[in-house]
């Protein structure tokens, strides 16, 4: 890449709007700091392309090496250079949001990566005292996606195979229903009241389910400008 033409927006573009980078950024805005949970949320991107693009957010002084966890093992978190990219990404957001975020296709329906937002986006204050095991399924062809979600405050998972543990909330609904519902296009209670999203299981569960999760940062904006019946 050349140099960058003497402009604010020139030099910041050069940096932020190189493929893949603004996402990353995303992720890490979203709270990812290990290698392998920022990947997770980055479908397509591989792990090669991925660290050369850490490298470069590390030169260009947006992100630093550091512990990814209590392990010790290496992550990576934002500089305060990084963070104040905040605000950038959320607005991108919702620009899209008011001009180009209509429902998902079907090409767009991906209930592993949902199930990995879903488990970002708890809200791990509202979790249970106990832990909990919830199976999630995905109503999509040719066969139906199964996810669990094992909640436990902070030690809270998402898994792709059965944690044997018993599961104490079924949730089911179409792939496409799961993705409306996280990213605002209707709510908890739409879905639940047309059947469209079936919980079952312990009543008190149940009843606060919802609490649960955060949802996208941007389903209160796509709820308020795009009507859930349109």
């Amino acid at each position: 890449m050349g140099v960058a033409e003497y402009c604010p927006v020139s030099m910041a573009a050069s940096v932020v709007c190189e493929r893949w980078n603004i996402l990353i950024l995303r992720e890490m805005l979203a709270g990812a700091r290990g290698f392998n949970d920022i990947h997770r949320g980055l479908p397509g991107l591989s792990r090669t392309l991925l660290s050369h693009r850490l490298h470069t957010l590390q030169q260009a002084g947006l992100v630093v090496t550091a512990a990814a966890d209590g392990s010790g093992r290496q992550g990576y978190e934002l500089t305060d250079k990084g963070a104040d990219l905040r605000g950038l990404v959320m607005e991108l957001g919702a620009w899209s949001v008011r001009w180009s975020f209509p429902r998902p296709t079907d090409d767009q329906l991906d209930p592993h990566l949902l199930l990995w937002r879903m488990q970002s986006g708890l809200a791990r204050e509202n979790l249970p005292a106990r832990r909990v095991t919830v199976e999630v399924t995905f109503d999509q062809q040719p066969q139906p996606v199964l996810g669990w979600l094992v909640l436990c405050g902070e030690d809270s998972s998402a898994c792709i195979r059965h944690p044997m543990f018993a599961v104490d909330v079924h949730a089911r609904a179409s792939s496409r229903v799961w993705h409306e519902l996280w990213y605002g296009h209707r709510t908890w209670r739409q879905a639940l009241a047309t059947n469209d999203l079936v919980l079952t299981g312990d009543a008190k569960l149940l009843a606060d389910f919802p609490g649960w999760f955060t949802l996208s940062a941007f389903a209160g904006r796509v709820s308020e400008v795009h009507s859930p019946d349109a």
